[in-house]
């Protein structure tokens, strides 16, 4: 059997997961917020490992176990408010010294989202969600929504790592807000995954999730224009298209353009299950302009993305009779609208509880834990930062981007390469039929990584 690097030992998950707590805004940057800070990228950290490795997923059995799904989600919402909050009225006060500790917060969000989007592809993870899965709707949706808005402002076709001259002339702020975009779009790609596994587990979820999902959110719409908005494909400062794979810009060069990713599929997968979910569709109404937007995805499903993903055969047929429809025609039903329903309250109690202490007195705590930093805390932090994350790991992570880079390059001269190693190939992987490989051996390393994909392209 294969040895892996580990960034929890396994008598630790137990104590790591009970540990965790929720924690109120004005606590952000505590010792204990700090602590748990660091046991949370040590647990996303091994549940990659896991779920990449097929090796028994103990990170999310412990978190179901506990009940501690719904504390993520908490977290993620403490970190939200706080940088919209608390973080601007601290670079108002004075520019800080160092940025990485501010940043080190900023990046938390990321990372919890992260660990969900990892345990959340499994069933039981949503059936653990309970009532908290319509705040994860809700802050799914405001992030969507975000990341729609980057991309409106030419986000990616914007240079968003500008060239080193420009960075150095770049005030500390400015870095800052540069890291908040960034955060932005690295989260609404990371929710659209969460989102689709949502939707795959919908019976499994409260009423009040397919209300929420349709009648307060429209994710047909939402979905529909992150699908013309493809967030997935750039082109970089030489002109070069590239392809967002594994948290990574990757060049795409030749055909490789037109290779779906991940993401891509996974969004257009969420889009089927809303729209051929009877009982979602039932109550909702297809009025002049959701019959536009939703419609006008039928220009997308071209022969290339259908010859990669058969599965959508009847979405296009589906969306090409909408288009036959007049857009005054109302499809709802009967309305099975819930007369009571739950509604989210993480987002409101924490919003109070900070209300209470008082904006003012949180930020004059968190100065002296962000802006006014003595060079001993600073070593300190820089220390606890870099002993949190695995390098073994990162290095991996970097090999994976090499072999897609290679196999991208390859595909401009039209040779078959392999998908693990980038070598010449001609053997097909025989589940979806379209990534080769040169031996039984890569296709065995690689399957790990392609695994999830090559069940939706099937």
């Amino acid at each position: 059997m294969p040895s892996y690097g580990r960034a929890v030992f396994p008598e630790e998950i137990d104590p790591f997961v009970q540990s965790i707590r929720p924690y109120d805004i004005a606590d952000i940057g505590s010792k204990g917020w700090i602590e748990q800070n660091e046991v949370l990228q040590k647990l996303c950290q091994q549940a990659f490992i896991d779920a990449s490795n097929k090796q028994e997923e103990i990170v999310k059995d412990r978190l179901i176990l506990e009940g501690k799904i719904p504390v993520l989600i908490h977290e993620m919402y403490s970190v939200q408010i706080w940088r919209t909050e608390v973080l601007p009225r601290l670079l108002a006060l004075k520019e800080p010294d160092v940025t990485f500790v501010l940043y080190s917060v900023i990046y938390h969000e990321a990372n919890i989202c992260s660990l969900l989007e990892t345990v959340l592809y499994h069933r039981a993870s949503c059936e653990a969600l309970d009532s908290s899965v319509l705040d994860l709707i809700d802050y799914c949706a405001q992030a969507i929504g975000r990341l729609i808005g980057l991309l409106a402002n030419g986000y990616n076709d914007r240079e968003d790592d500008p060239p080193a001259n420009e960075l150095l002339k770049e005030s500390t702020t400015d870095e800052i807000i540069r890291m908040g975009r960034g955060m932005d779009f690295r989260i609404g790609i990371k929710c659209l995954g969460v989102v689709s596994y949502l939707v795959e587990g919908l019976e499994l979820l409260p009423l009040s999730a397919a209300t929420r999902l349709v009648r307060v959110h429209d994710f047909p719409c939402l979905i529909a224009e992150i699908l013309h908005a493809k967030p997935w494909l750039r082109r970089n400062r030489e002109g070069i298209f590239e392809k967002y794979r594994n948290a990574s810009w990757l060049p795409a060069h030749g055909n490789a353009v037109l290779k779906v990713t991940e993401t891509e599929a996974q969004t257009w997968f969420c889009l089927y299950r809303l729209l051929f979910n009877g009982e979602l569709m039932r109550d909702y109404e297809i009025n002049g302009y959701r019959h536009r937007e939703i419609g006008k995805c039928v220009g997308l499903l071209n022969e290339q993305l259908l010859d990669q993903l058969p599965a959508l055969i009847p979405l296009k047929q589906h969306l090409c009779t909408m288009q036959l429809t007049k857009e005054n025609v109302s499809t709802a039903t009967t309305s099975t609208a819930l007369l009571l329903e739950e509604l989210p309250e993480v987002r409101e109690q924490l919003l109070r509880t900070a209300r209470r202490i008082g904006w003012e007195e949180i930020v004059a705590k968190q100065r002296k834990i962000f802006i006014d930093l003595g060079d001993h805390d600073v070593i300190e932090m820089a220390m606890r930062i870099t002993n949190v994350y695995n390098i073994d790991l990162l290095e991996k992570y970097t090999e994976q981007e090499e072999k897609y880079s290679k196999q991208s390059e390859a595909d401009q001269s039209g040779t078959k390469v392999c998908g693990n190693c980038g070598a010449s190939a001609a053997k097909k992987c025989s589940g979806c039929l379209l990534v080769f490989y040169c031996t039984r051996d890569c296709q065995l390393e690689h399957w790990p990584y392609h695994k999830e994909l090559c069940s939706q392209l099937k």
